[in-house]
């Protein structure tokens, strides 16, 4: 009898020692880690202080560890090509593409076409006017993230420019005058190069869209190249250019200029100007989804395009100057971790860009990109009537 209930009390002390093991041993965040669905993102657009830095990690929180992100970086064409190679067992869920990216993977039939089927999920009634007309451009298949300006506007060194043109016409008559301190980057490698070339044809009325009709813009430009050495193949060599004393005005992007304002890149005496006869053409990003997902994934890409075109998500982008394309997004709803960082931004954007304290696009300012076919056809075009005479 003694026997047995030694028994008795040495089991209920290996019982009370094993469950006091595990409750030390038990991590409750690390609770339905094993299960989580992995998500996997790739962005062919940049913007990880955007993406990776805030959107990820807010999503992750949010569903508290139900779902693990691997997240990737990579251009349009390598993650469309891993695309098709992975096939049926492919590991990608969603992209974060430009205005390449989007095109090419529809020509390819890569992404599912998210609008009307998945309005809901991707909050496509509160899209602003941009963000409507890009979906309808691309028929439905990417979820507008940021609507911002892709130029043109004029970067100039304030102590040897008085007066900066505001008008194409006028800063063609200051390029003759001031022969080679003026430039611009090859047009197919800068953002800011494109934003010149397609604001130029704008202001003399011709459509860039007709890339044949360019009759005017070709020769402003082999005019003004009489006067420029030769094309820096990226942008950051014109600024090299401008910072060093050898040119005196390079063209460039509004918020990315402030962005460099902001960051205490650009000395002070380097200023902007809006050029006045021209549209501002709008660059964005997209959410897109692989098609065919095994459901499970595609349960979780939805979750995430819901979360991530929601207006408070989408108005973060603030705090690196991206402009959303949610039109119920407002700085308002800015985290307090961010506030500060935009308000510095704010400081540094052009007057002709914001209100109060929200950046924007001028109403009415504004020109779609053009489709991805008609663009590789008119850097071809430059290359051989401009860059080739250098």
């Amino acid at each position: 009898m003694l026997e047995k209930r030694w028994l008795v009390i040495t089991v209920v002390l290996l019982f009370g020692i094993c469950l006091a093991v595990g409750l030390i041993l038990w991590d409750p965040s690390s609770e339905g880690k094993d299960d989580a669905v992995t998500l996997t993102i790739y962005t062919v657009a940049g913007g990880d202080e955007y993406y990776k830095d805030i959107v990820i990690p807010m999503f992750e929180e949010k569903t508290n560890g139900k779902y693990q992100i691997e997240y990737g970086r990579g251009t349009a064409q390598e993650i469309i090509n891993k695309i098709k190679t992975q096939g049926n067992s492919g590991t990608i869920d969603i992209v974060i593409t430009g205005l390449d990216g989007l095109p090419l993977g529809i020509k390819e039939g890569l992404w599912e076409q998210l609008y009307p089927k998945y309005s809901n999920e991707i909050h496509a009634n509160e899209w602003n006017e941009i963000g409507k007309a890009y979906i309808e451009k691309y028929d439905g298949y990417g979820a507008p993230v940021t609507t911002g300006s892709g130029g043109p506007v004029l970067v100039y060194n304030s102590k040897k420019v008085n007066n900066p043109p505001s008008t194409y016409a006028e800063l063609k008559d200051w390029i003759l005058k001031n022969p080679g301190r003026f430039t611009y980057a090859a047009v197919p490698s800068s953002g800011p190069a494109r934003g010149f070339f397609f604001g130029l044809a704008q202001s003399l009325g011709e459509d860039f869209n007709n890339p044949d009709s360019l009759n005017e813009t070709w020769k402003y430009l082999a005019d003004i190249g009489k006067t420029i050495d030769y094309y820096p193949s990226k942008t950051s060599d014109t600024f090299d250019l401008l910072y060093e004393g050898e040119v005196d005005i390079i063209p460039h992007t509004p918020f990315w200029f402030a962005n460099l304002v902001a960051t205490n890149t650009v000395p002070s005496h380097i200023k902007a100007v809006a050029l006045e006869d021209t549209k501002q053409i709008i660059d964005s990003h997209f959410y897109v989804m692989v098609k065919n997902l095994p459901e499970e994934r595609k349960k979780a890409a939805l979750e995430f395009l819901k979360f991530v075109t929601s207006k408070e998500i989408q108005a973060q982008g603030y705090a690196v100057g991206l402009i959303p394309a949610n039109e119920k997004s407002s700085p308002a709803l800015l985290e307090s971790k961010y506030k500060k960082t935009y308000n510095h931004y704010l400081k540094g954007v052009m007057p002709d860009f914001k209100e109060k304290d929200t950046i924007l696009v001028p109403e009415n300012n504004w020109v779609l990109f053009p489709d991805l076919e008609v663009t590789n056809k008119l850097y071809n075009l430059w290359e051989q009537k401009i860059q080739a005479q250098k």
